[in-house]
């Protein structure tokens, strides 16, 4: 009887036959440098991939440089401009919401200041006002100096008569004299007053000079009485 012995053949996978290659750069730098400009299809696959992305990138980079980044300068100048618009509608429709109450508002308001108006002499009537001035320093023992009536000056809605007041004294009874040119029966309002010490002396109390801007108020309807010439007061004693 005759044995035969069969043999065995073991395939082996190429991949393992085939020992993997590393990246070699200069290699890579060379397949460059031996390019045929006229056979662009025998290029190394690495070569086509490579010069494929660099013209996807550039053409990428050119259309940013020029229209995109144009459009995103106009996008942001739209942003900015629509917060503006937003605050600016916001503002008129808070006025629209409240319109009713401003309305209302601005109609007490007219009807306050009418009154307020009518309450206003019809002249100034400026000789009893300078009587009741130089009365009432008197009361406060202060000693004009000058009580000059300056002309009318014209506003809006009414007529300011100045009254300028130069006078000696001392700080309480200026004070005094303060206080009831405030009660008066007449609209008074009180403006860039100075206090000077004209001799300054450690020995006895000082003498001060008052100098008062005072103004006195008139409505419009009706023409004013005939202007009184700037009248110095007569002198009182001090106590």
């Amino acid at each position: 009887m005759k044995l035969t012995k069969k043999k065995t053949l073991v395939k082996t996978p190429k991949a393992a036959l085939t020992p993997k290659k590393s990246f070699d750069f200069n290699e890579f730098r060379r397949s460059f440098e031996s390019l045929d400009n006229q056979n662009y299809g025998s290029w190394p696959l690495a070569v086509k991939v490579t010069v494929l992305v660099m013209i996807v990138g550039f053409i990428a980079a050119l259309a940013w440089a020029l229209p995109i980044s144009s459009k995103i300068d106009e996008i942001k100048a739209a942003e900015a401009q629509q917060v503006t618009l937003l605050e600016a509608y916001r503002g008129k429709e808070s006025k629209a919401r409240h319109l009713a109450a401003y309305k209302s508002q601005v109609t007490q308001m007219e009807t306050e200041f009418n009154a307020l108006l009518n309450q206003l002499p019809k002249d100034t009537r400026v000789s009893e006002l300078v009587e009741g001035i130089n009365m009432t320093g008197v009361g406060s023992n202060i000693r004009f100096q000058d009580i000059s009536v300056e002309p009318e000056v014209e506003q809006e809605f009414f007529i300011e008569q100045p009254i300028r007041i130069a006078a000696l004294g001392e700080y309480h009874q200026f004070g005094a004299f303060i206080s009831g040119l405030a009660a008066l029966p007449r609209i008074i309002t009180m403006h860039d007053f100075e206090v000077n010490n004209p001799q300054p002396s450690l020995d006895k109390q000082p003498e001060l000079t008052l100098v008062l801007q005072t103004k006195t108020y008139r409505s419009k309807e009706t023409n004013p009485e005939e202007p009184v010439a700037a009248t110095p007061a007569p002198e009182q004693g001090s106590n």
